[in-house]
């Protein structure tokens, strides 16, 4: 969630040009004044267009069926932003209504002019899909918030009902954002580590909300036990978030000793131990260490995630992995062990805690190499 004090990002459209090419562009687009309270955009209807904000500050809200009230605030975009593109993107109806909050002048891009625009100035598409990133940001820390504020009342039900709901709103953006990182590669092929980075995330977002969906409603996942290569699979996972450990002066250290494949749904593993790191980054305040080692023994692969931090408070051993036991953690769900055990579970494996001396963490996740299911 965005603090207070936090001054929050402004995406524009136009960021990236010079002067000059901005003001031509401007003088082929029409400036249109809304009093305060009017209706700019009305959701379900069909999008022909997308706006500018010259001045003042619009209000993104959304009807929800058998709710009270039955509207529901979005977020609200001030001057420099742009609202009113999913449309043009997907397609698809209107998904929200915009409301001016004061008096406001927007600048309206028809969609052919819009198309023109992508295509002639790559730079606008990119800035799209910043905004996008940002917005789909946003939205994963008021899931979180949602989710959190459900769980304190204890009602799954609900829970699953609203996972479903975003998740299912979610995919849309997911897929423009996936889709045009690709099309900004293909136009700046220079860009292909930042474009691939892009939609990796955007496929592990997806893959975090169908698991959190999944463990709420007792789905059990497809395993797809494939053979894995240790060194290859360890390897992934330091560089994709050592760079960030190390930011934060945490050392990041790999020790395998697989020397031999195994066996294992490599996805649903790596999203086990991705949870795993994630809880020892945030329990270490300051600078600490993180390890990770794999030993393969009599049978069974042994993966290993050790920190140096306070490590796991007595009073909540006995129900680690129970649902929505959550320690030190304001946004935390309390879901990110119990769903590590059901894919070790799953797996027909085990994972256990074991505290260090004199502070730290270790869980060890053992799966067994020889499979009957």
């Amino acid at each position: 969630m965005m603090k207070k004090d936090e001054k929050k990002k402004i995406i524009g459209l136009f960021d990236g040009l010079d002067e000059n090419t901005i003001n031509d562009l401007k003088q082929n687009l029409k400036a249109i004044s809304i009093k305060k309270g009017e209706r700019i955009i009305r959701e379900t209807e069909e999008g022909y267009c997308l706006f500018i904000i010259l001045k003042g500050k619009v209000e993104i809200e959304k009807e929800v069926k058998h709710s009270e009230p039955p509207i529901a605030p979005l977020t609200v975009l001030e001057e420099g932003e742009f609202f009113g593109e999913m449309s043009l993107l997907n397609g698809e109806p209107r998904s929200a209504n915009a409301i001016a909050l004061e008096d406001t002048e927007l600048l309206e891009i028809p969609e052919e002019e819009f198309q023109r625009l992508c295509f002639s100035h790559p730079n606008i598409m990119f800035n799209l899909v910043r905004a996008l990133s940002e917005r789909l940001r946003l939205t994963n820390e008021r899931f979180a918030d949602a989710l959190s504020n459900m769980i304190q009342k204890n009602r799954l039900t609900a829970i699953g009902k609203a996972t479903s709901k975003i998740i299912h709103d979610i995919k849309s953006p997911l897929t423009i954002i996936s889709l045009n990182a690709q099309l900004i590669e293909t136009l700046f092929p220079e860009t292909q580590e930042l474009t691939q980075g892009i939609i990796k995330q955007a496929k592990l977002i997806d893959e975090l909300l169908q698991e959190t969906l999944d463990y709420i409603k007792g789905n059990p996942n497809h395993l797809i036990i494939q053979k894995v290569d240790m060194f290859r699979f360890l390897k992934d996972i330091e560089d994709t978030y050592g760079p960030s450990l190390k930011s934060r002066n945490i050392d990041f250290i790999i020790e395998n000793k697989c020397n031999e494949p195994v066996y294992f749904d490599e996805e649903r593993i790596r999203r086990a131990i991705i949870n795993l790191i994630r809880n020892s980054s945030e329990a270490i305040s300051n600078k600490g260490t993180i390890k990770i080692t794999a030993n393969l023994s009599s049978s069974w692969l042994q993966i290993s995630i050790i920190d140096d931090g306070p490590g796991v408070p007595p009073a909540i051993l006995d129900d680690l992995f129970k649902p929505f036991i959550s320690y030190n953690k304001p946004n935390g769900t309390g879901l990110g062990l119990p769903i590590c055990q059901k894919l070790v579970q799953e797996h027909k494996g085990r994972i256990d805690y074991t505290p260090m001396q004199p502070h730290g963490a270790r869980f060890d996740i053992r799966l067994p190499q020889k499979y009957n299911f």
